[in-house]
């Protein structure tokens, strides 16, 4: 019986002990942010086009501002910005604009749907291009 009262007693300070805790360092904490990983990566994959970038260098300047600009939505909770914004870099790609070779884009376009989370891009975009791709027509 006194095994009982002890465990009772060492779980009661426990959670006092607890509770002081968390109201000493102002109560609970917020959870962090989550990271961009998957802008972070789709950042990776531009520089690393970049870094293979024949003699005409700076291809991949505008897209990797685009991408810069995609992080301060983000870091501003602007979610329907991020949308468009991401969408805008899928229409770079598809334009080749800045003179991207049709691989080149294509892989990035390919990857942006591994990567980018379904809520900041249109998705059937891409299945639209695989359906295209694969079959010769259009999806939509």
């Amino acid at each position: 019986m006194w095994v009982i009262k002890d465990i009772r007693w060492t779980a009661g300070a426990l959670l006092v002990l607890t509770g002081a805790m968390v109201m000493a360092l102002g109560g609970p904490l917020p959870a962090p942010l989550p990271e961009p990983d998957w802008l972070d990566a789709m950042m990776e994959a531009v520089l690393a086009e970049q870094a293979n970038e024949g003699p005409f260098w700076g291809t991949f300047a505008p897209y990797v501002a685009h991408l810069t600009t995609v992080r301060a939505h983000i870091i501003n909770g602007e979610g329907d910005a991020v949308y468009q914004a991401m969408n805008r870099f899928m229409d770079m790609l598809e334009a080749r604009d800045y003179g991207v070779s049709p691989e080149v884009a294509d892989r990035l376009f390919d990857y942006c749907y591994l990567v980018t989370p379904a809520k900041y891009h249109d998705v059937s975009r891409h299945i639209d291009k695989f359906i295209e791709d694969q079959y010769g027509g259009s999806g939509g």
